[in-house]
């Protein structure tokens, strides 16, 4: 048997698995988003089209969920990555506490998700944590998950406190591999921190900065756990994202192919989403080098 064919059987395990867990639920998911499904009445129940798309549209709370995954996306991805990359920077120039500060930042990413956001369930609560902080500087204690104006913005500075030191952990991988000698060669010719930041760093590391932008934004599309656990939604719709939407669809209205077109929904706009910042980042580094 020829090496090459030894090679190709060695792939074969990870094909069929593959195939069976990865393309098969795609395309059946495709498939139902344009027919009439439902479990309990033996599964198909007819074609009807494009009528699943039609009625997301036409669904209010549907653009509701858009308008908040994006500001979802667009309040967490930003400040996550510039938080995590001067989290790297600092923890970088620590010397003998690095390996400390490293895994104690990192320990928020290794906790489930879930007992974060019941955690912060009790933080944000009338009586938890921020308000006995806040009243010890003589603020008022707010409501801050049934405030329909302070609900979402509570979530994402949760999953930004969450997700910084998961990043920085690539940036420190990214920062170790930059040569001595080209922060040696910019401090001769007079640069100062911030210059070399600019000049050296930062277009050195750009494709970890890629990675780490489109990444979370692939992730912070599909937010879902912080919601169904911390407001399921509420109040008044101001938590409910796309795949909470996708979520009420399937299982709580059985309206299993309105949930699969919304799937599609989503997997456009992160595609979309993805493929607008890495084109973005890479002129800037295009026009930076």
């Amino acid at each position: 048997m020829k090496p090459s064919t030894q090679r190709a059987l060695f792939l074969v395990p990870w094909i069929v698995s593959f195939a069976l867990f990865s393309t098969y639920p795609i395309l059946f998911s495709l498939g139902v988003s344009f027919a009439e499904y439902n479990p309990f009445k033996g599964g198909f129940t007819g074609f009807v089209g494009l009528d699943n798309y039609r009625t997301i549209f036409a669904d209010g709370l549907f653009w509701r969920s858009c308008l908040n995954t994006i500001l979802f996306v667009v309040g967490t991805v930003p400040p996550t990555a510039v938080l995590s990359l001067l989290l790297a920077l600092l923890i970088e120039r620590t010397g003998r506490l690095k390996g400390i500060l490293r895994t104690g930042y990192f320990i928020p990413s290794v906790v489930s998700l879930a007992v974060i956001s019941l955690v912060f369930k009790y933080v944000y609560s009338k009586q938890g944590l921020l308000n006995l902080v806040a009243g010890l500087f003589g603020g008022s204690g707010k409501a801050w998950l049934l405030d329909p104006n302070l609900a979402l913005p509570s979530i994402m500075a949760m999953d930004v406190w969450a997700s910084i030191g998961y990043y920085a952990i690539f940036y420190l991988a990214a920062l170790q591999t930059v040569p001595r000698e080209l922060y040696d060669a910019a401090r001769v010719d007079g640069a100062g921190r911030i210059a070399i930041f600019r000049e050296v760093t930062l277009p050195w590391i750009r494709p970890v900065v890629i990675f780490v932008v489109v990444v979370n934004t692939i992730r912070a599309f599909q937010v879902f756990v912080e919601v169904v656990i911390m407001t399921r939604g509420g109040p008044m719709g101001s938590t409910m994202t796309l795949v909470y939407y996708m979520y009420e669809k399937a299982f709580h209205r059985v309206d299993i192919g309105a949930a699969s077109a919304v799937a599609f929904v989503v997997f456009v706009l992160i595609m979309f989403f993805a493929l607008i910042q890495t084109r973005l980042l890479r002129e800037v580094r295009a026009s930076v080098g």
